[in-house]
């Protein structure tokens, strides 16, 4: 009788010890739930992709009337993906770039990165240009989409790859970050959000997300060089940092997709 009455007490104990636990453990999943997951997909997280950014994937994936921000300035890589890339533009892809231009912060970035010396790092980038220049100058008025690219000189910021999908009014975004290796070589965040035109003000919402802050980030970027280009013609000065086609769409190889419409 007094082992059961012991083995039956032990047991309630047991149970409320493990209740307790449980609460415990159910408190600390829904913090970590709330906190981390569900706010991850609340500002646009989708995950991260493999070691590498799998570039051939993103251009087979684009449709005619999308458009692609890219922010960048070095990957060895680009330069056996051009074919991809105009193929992208003549079935109706709208390219806009920035890119690093050959100066004093290409040198900077250089010394970053393992495995290249500043020559080869300023070489890979005059390549990667004049690679650009002949997909230009095989663009025409007949394939539909476009291609401007401003070649800029100031802090590079984050690597960038935004696609904004018209048809579905969606925005999808890669980021990656300068460390000491190309970032061709480096995994990618992956996010994704509504389509919104004005950008300006999102971080300043409930509900910001983080798709909204990168592409208000290269929207600005773009429209400070764009600003330079128009200050060169209104002096009817020669502009050498501008890249477009086709030839007889300047103004549209200026202009972000929500300014086309």
């Amino acid at each position: 009788m007094v082992i059961s009455v012991g083995f039956f007490h032990h047991w309630i104990i047991a149970t409320e010890e493990r209740k307790e636990t449980e609460k415990m453990f159910h408190s600390v999943l829904t913090k970590y739930i709330d906190g981390t997951v569900i706010n991850a997909k609340k500002r646009g997280f989708l995950g991260i992709t493999n070691k590498e950014l799998d570039f051939s994937e993103i251009m087979h994936g684009l449709y005619s009337g999308d458009y692609v921000y890219w922010l960048i300035t070095f990957d060895p890589r680009y330069k056996h993906h051009c074919r991809e890339f105009e193929h992208a533009i003549k079935k109706g892809v709208h390219f806009r770039m920035l890119i690093l231009k050959d100066c004093p912060i290409s040198e900077l970035c250089a010394h970053e990165i393992i495995g290249y010396s500043e020559e080869e790092f300023r070489g890979y980038d005059r390549l990667f240009l004049a690679s650009l220049e002949d997909i230009a100058g095989r663009i025409n008025e007949r394939d539909e989409g476009s291609l401007g690219v401003f070649v800029y000189d100031s802090l590079p910021n984050i690597p960038l790859l935004i696609i904004l999908r018209e048809k579905a009014k969606i925005v999808e975004i890669y980021n990656s970050f300068y460390l000491s290796e190309p970032v061709g070589r480096m995994p990618y965040l992956h996010w994704q959000s509504e389509l919104k035109c004005d950008t300006s003000y999102s971080f300043e919402s409930e509900k910001w997300n983080m798709p909204d802050l990168f592409l208000d980030y290269f929207q600005r970027r773009w429209l400070a060089e764009r600003k330079k280009l128009d200050q060169a013609d209104k002096e009817n000065s020669a502009y050498k940092d501008f890249l477009y086609a086709p030839a007889s769409a300047r103004k549209k190889c200026t202009s972000l997709i929500c300014e086309s419409e």
